[in-house]
């Protein structure tokens, strides 16, 4: 029997529910129920447990009426036979995939994935949320992917696992952040200013400094003359940059 809880009342509580309805409907009386709230059950006969095939049977006509009713939430009544319906459920099957695809290897998998996070996190930044849906749509479009989700690459053959990277780091390399990062590469580059703040805010963390830390105007003024950064050239900011790197590298090696 099912409680007001999910679970089930017990056998004193179930005879005292069908001996009522049992005397109501000897006296051929008409039952009324109502109910008020959520997630609440009633039923108008014995409390029955069968299929979801199982006929019902239909209730003799009563001649006077009985009223029932429920307040509150995840209640139950019965008021004669109660069908609990159960309705099968088809399992979900999954299957590993084949150990030769890129799902068998969970490193190459790991970094297709990574990639895909890497761009569509990129791209979230210009165009929000609907980066995401958009990215798969162009990936499925690129590969030929029809009738199945962009996943279906996971049974690939782990030889296709190249062009897949090749793609995303093809595309990655033209977001923002990606012509930085290829621009940074380069061993005569001196980084944009954007990147050299974020550098060097990296950097002071590491010495238990911030930008507006007493030691970090001290060593401004005596190094560049200035008392902010606004006052460095970009030329200056970079060399500031390298000071700053040196010093968290002693400290590493200490």
């Amino acid at each position: 029997m099912v409680s007001r809880i999910g679970g089930f009342v017990s056998e004193e509580r179930e005879k005292k529910i069908y001996n009522f309805l049992e005397e109501a409907q000897k006296r051929g009386k008409k039952i009324s129920q109502k109910i008020k709230g959520d997630e609440n059950i009633q039923s108008a006969g014995k409390i029955i447990n069968t299929e979801k095939e199982a006929s019902v049977p239909r209730p003799r006509k009563p001649k006077q009426a009985i009223s029932q009713s429920i307040r509150g939430n995840k209640n139950i009544q019965v008021g004669g036979d109660m069908i609990n319906v159960i309705t099968p459920k088809t399992p979900e099957i999954k299957y590993l995939p084949p150990i030769n695809s890129i799902g068998g290897d969970p490193l190459l998998k790991q970094a297709i994935q990574e990639r895909f996070n890497q761009l569509g996190e990129e791209r979230e930044k210009r165009f929000g949320k609907s980066a995401y849906p958009v990215m798969y749509k162009n990936f499925k479009k690129a590969f030929g992917i029809k009738n199945n989700p962009w996943t279906v690459i996971w049974v690939w053959p782990k030889e296709c696992a190249r062009a897949i990277i090749d793609y995303l780091d093809k595309k990655f390399a033209n977001t923002i952040q990606g012509r930085i990062e290829r621009a940074a590469s380069r061993e005569d580059y001196i980084h944009t200013r954007p990147h050299l703040y974020k550098r060097e805010k990296e950097l002071l963390d590491h010495l238990g400094l911030n930008l507006s830390s007493l030691e970090v105007k001290r060593l401004l003024s005596e190094y560049f003359g200035v008392s902010s950064h606004s006052k460095l050239s970009h030329l200056q900011h970079w060399q500031w940059i390298c000071y700053l790197e040196g010093q968290v590298k002693k400290l590493e090696e200490q």
